[in-house]
């Protein structure tokens, strides 16, 4: 069984290239499938996915706390999946 997650995150503004160096930091990550930059009280979420919660307890506190400058976190589980699609004709 696979487990969604969306976390959003903010930055703490302490040095001019914070944000290359998250996103370098972020793409060596393979449980995080999806990376928005985003508006608002938060400035990015990311799309994690694992096999079960434990999995995603232990990908918080051992891979994404590990990642200098980040200040403030919310998570968002997904509990069931109503509508997914990619396909939208213009």
């Amino acid at each position: 069984m696979r487990n969604d997650c969306f976390l959003k995150c903010s930055f703490k503004r302490t040095r001019q290239n914070v944000g290359s160096n998250f996103v370098k930091d972020i793409v060596a990550l393979p449980e995080i499938i999806e990376y928005y930059n985003i508006a608002g009280n938060y400035d990015f979420m990311l799309k994690i996915l694992v096999q079960e919660m434990a999995s995603y307890q232990d990908f918080v506190m051992n891979n994404l706390s590990t990642i200098e400058n980040i200040a403030n976190t919310n998570s968002i589980f997904v509990l069931g999946e109503i509508k997914h699609s990619t396909a939208l004709e213009f």
